[in-house]
C-alpha cells in the first residue's frame, strides 16, 4: 500500500499567514485575528504530529498572534495625539509586515515568470553579409550620383571623338566583366593608382566602357580598392587598398 503526503511548502511565518488570508479571501487590511491564528497554530500542530521541525520563526509569529488576539479582547488603548484621541491597533505592525512582505513577493513572482520566459526565447547570431553590402557605400567621397554623371561625362566624350562617318560596319564586340577586373587588378600589382581613362582609348566601344565601370565597382565591394575624384566630374582615380 502506497501513501501519498501532500505538504504546502511556506518560506517563512509571514508566507503561511499570507497564505491563510488568501485561501480564506480576507481583507489583508482587516484581519480577524481569531481566525487566522487559529489556522495558523493548526498548521503548526500538524507539522508537530508528522514529526517535522518547526523553526523557530514559525512559534514567534504564533505566539506575536495570541498577543494580538488577546489585546483585541482587552478595553481598546487610547492614546492622544495633539489633542487628539486615537484607537491604536494591535494588528497595524503585522499588516504593514504583510504588504511588504506581499509586495516583494509578487517582484520576485514577477521576475521568475520572466525568466521562465527568456530560458525559452533563442537568439540567432548576426551572421557576416559583407558580401551583399551595397558596393556603393565602399566609394568614399564619391557619392552615387557624381559617379554616373563622370559615366556620361565620358560616354559623350566618346561620341564626340568618334569619327562622323556616313557608313560604317557594325560590329558585336564580346566584352567580358572578368576580363576588364583582371586587366584592373594587374595594373594596380605594378601601379599605386591608375586614371580610369588610362584603361580606355579612343577606339573603345561602349560596352567595354560600360564593363570597367562596373568592373570598378566589384573591386570596390571585394574590398580591394576605392575611388576618389579631385573635383566633381574629374576622372577616376582607382587605388588599391593598403
Amino acid at each position: 500500500m502506497s501513501y501519498n503526503v501532500n505538504l504546502e511548502a511556506y518560506e517563512g511565518p509571514l508566507d503561511l499567514l499570507l497564505g491563510l488570508i488568501t485561501k480564506n479571501k480576507i481583507d489583508i487590511h482587516d484581519i480577524p485575528i481569531h481566525l487566522v491564528t487559529e489556522q495558523f497554530i493548526a498548521q503548526i500542530k500538524k507539522w508537530e504530529e508528522m514529526n517535522l521541525e518547526v523553526a523557530s520563526d514559525f512559534i514567534v509569529m504564533a505566539a506575536t498572534l495570541l498577543e494580538i488576539k488577546s489585546k483585541l479582547l482587552l478595553p481598546k488603548e487610547l492614546e492622544y495625539i495633539e489633542g487628539d484621541e486615537d484607537e491604536s491597533d494591535p494588528r497595524e505592525e503585522l499588516v504593514r509586515k504583510l504588504i511588504e512582505y506581499k509586495l516583494y513577493k509578487d517582484i520576485a513572482e514577477n521576475f521568475k515568470v520572466s525568466e521562465d520566459l527568456y530560458t525559452k526565447v533563442y537568439y540567432k547570431p548576426q551572421e557576416d553579409v559583407s558580401d551583399f553590402r551595397d558596393p556603393f557605400e565602399e566609394l568614399g567621397a564619391v557619392k552615387l550620383e557624381d559617379l554616373v554623371k563622370t559615366l556620361e561625362t565620358i560616354l559623350l566624350r566618346y561620341n564626340k571623338t568618334k569619327p562622323n562617318e556616313s557608313f560604317y560596319e557594325i560590329q558585336r564586340e564580346e566584352v567580358s566583366v572578368e576580363e576588364c577586373t583582371r586587366n584592373i587588378r594587374n595594373r594596380l600589382l605594378n601601379a599605386k593608382s591608375i586614371n580610369f581613362s588610362e584603361l580606355l582609348c579612343e577606339s573603345s566601344s561602349v560596352p567595354r566602357i560600360i564593363g570597367y565601370f562596373l568592373s570598378i565597382l566589384e573591386l570596390v565591394r571585394l574590398k580591394f580598392a576605392y575611388v576618389k575624384q579631385n573635383y566633381n566630374f574629374s576622372d577616376l582615380i582607382i587605388e588599391k587598398r593598403g
